[in-house]
């Protein structure tokens, strides 16, 4: 069965968002926080680092907890400043995955519809993928907040397809970071799926990727020998 679309997920899939959150929080230290010592700054870091969950924690839970637990430069700095910060800052810091809009014009001259699926509110995520300018290398944006359907859930693969005009799954393929949002959401909406390894560890059972890749420059190959092998089947028989 041939792939007509490729959706993808944002965080640490097509944009970096470790990296862009490491300097994020440099910024917000240098704003907010007492950490004047190399060592001090390091752990403030590290601190701020685990509390983030990879992205997802709460936003007003993770800064309600910063605010107790470090030291303010200003005692009278409020979670909502905190939070609004995080709100006009972070996406700035925004930056795209190695090959990302490469890799997406040569899916596209190849006649794929492309999409992209992300947990996340509506706001931070548009901002994000406005920074990197990548609405115009996709058909499709699904943001979860947007649509108050979150991965893992099918029906926001579901929805996607839709937007996308593809009525069998089976000629769609999902890549992602995150074993569940990502590789078991799509494969229980029936798409295939491609693995993005380095950023979140393995721990899923019963379930196994289509494909494993360490870079998304890795796609195109999968696609080629998936055609052949599609043509060397329809071929023999």
């Amino acid at each position: 069965m041939s792939i007509e679309a490729i959706i993808f997920d944002l965080d640490n899939t097509l944009i970096h968002r470790k990296q862009a959150f490491a300097a994020y929080t440099e910024r917000f230290i240098e704003r907010f926080i007492v950490a004047e010592e190399p060592a001090s700054r390091a752990a403030v870091v590290e601190q701020i680092r685990l509390a983030d969950q990879d992205g997802y924690r709460d936003k007003r839970e993770l800064y309600t907890e910063l605010h107790a637990d470090l030291e303010l430069k200003n005692p009278d700095t409020s979670v909502q400043e905190m939070l609004g910060f995080w709100y006009g800052e972070f996406h700035k810091f925004t930056v795209l995955m190695d090959g990302a809009k490469e890799v997406l014009s040569e899916l596209r001259s190849r006649g794929l519809k492309l999409g992209i699926i992300t947990n996340g509110s509506l706001r931070t995520q548009q901002a994000k993928i406005d920074r990197v300018m990548l609405r115009d290398y996709v058909d499709s944006i699904i943001v979860s907040g947007g649509v108050n359907i979150q991965k893992p859930n099918p029906r926001i693969f579901e929805l996607a397809l839709n937007e996308l005009d593809i009525v069998d799954p089976g000629h769609a393929c999902y890549v992602g970071d995150h074993p569940t949002n990502d590789i078991r959401g799509a494969q229980s909406a029936g798409l295939h799926t491609i693995w993005l390894e380095g950023f979140m560890t393995w721990q899923e059972t019963g379930i196994v990727p289509d494909y494993q890749i360490g870079s998304l420059r890795e796609i195109t190959g999968w696609l080629d020998r998936r055609s052949y092998s599609t043509n060397k089947e329809e071929g023999a028989s």
